[in-house]
């Protein structure tokens, strides 16, 4: 009952490792100087010469980008200084992505959960909202393989939190977003949790949450952010939503949004 959720409306980017003034934006220092290093990172976007240590492609609509909407745990922490490009705070930066789960949720005709697997905590948004924070100790300093009781850890840290939510209200449908790059068919990215590129670890969770026969909706957490920006407008598109908290991602919001 797992699916790969695409919206038209959005574009997927993947802004980690970007790079500006010679260092990727996940070594950027978050000082004074870090929304002048954002605002040149969206600049070469426009310009068309942005690139990433991954070598990842950036689509032609960036070249568009008409403003930027900053969102996330750490939005508000940035100091957007760019003449070129316009920057605001979303509403609510920090639950955009709840808002485009429940959106999407509302276009499903369905009462659910909205699940926000974040780097730094677990959002579980339902009729009320559950957080949980992340034990940062645990994140991996260097690149060394994933640990296996890590792997374990996680399923059971995240099974639990929906099995809680799903005892109280019974869900419908499910809309789970991941840190991380997700495939059109739903093979998940690397990120700082403990699962390697191609990893099943989401059915598993699911199943351990006794939810596997929930229909559940998959999307990286800047694709559903932007989803909840789109549902406030005016939005002077396509737009930069750019999500700042543990780490930095993007996602374009497109003209026809």
């Amino acid at each position: 009952m797992l699916a790969r959720h695409r919206d038209p409306r959005v574009a997927p980017l993947e802004l980690w490792d970007l790079v500006v003034d010679g260092a990727p934006l996940y070594r950027v220092d978050r000082g004074a100087g870090f929304g002048a290093a954002l605002g040149r990172a969206v600049e070469s976007l426009i310009d068309g010469v942005a690139v990433s240590e991954s070598g990842a492609r950036f689509p032609a609509e960036c070249h568009d980008i008409r403003e930027v909407v900053l969102v996330g745990g750490a939005a508000g922490e940035v100091v957007w200084t760019s003449d070129r490009v316009p920057a605001r705070h979303a509403a609510d930066p920090e639950h955009c992505a709840e808002q485009g789960g429940r959106a999407l949720l509302a276009e499903l005709g369905a009462r659910g959960l909205v699940v926000d697997l974040g780097q730094s905590r677990l959002k579980v948004s339902g009729a009320r909202r559950r957080v949980y924070p992340r034990d940062l100790a645990e994140i991996p300093v260097s690149a060394r393989p994933v640990d296996g009781n890590g792997r374990a850890a996680l399923v059971g840290f995240v099974a639990a939190a929906l099995r809680a939510a799903a005892d109280d209200e019974r869900p419908a449908a499910i809309v789970l977003a991941l840190p991380c790059e997700i495939s059109q068919d739903g093979e998940l990215g690397t990120c700082s949790y403990p699962w390697r590129a191609g990893d099943t670890i989401v059915p598993e969770i699911l199943a351990a949450a006794g939810l596997a026969r929930v229909p559940t909706l998959l999307l990286n957490d800047a694709e559903l952010a932007a989803i909840g920006v789109a549902t406030r407008p005016p939005i002077a598109a396509p737009a930069l939503v750019l999500t700042v908290g543990f780490g930095i991602g993007g996602a374009l919001l497109r003209s026809s949004a």
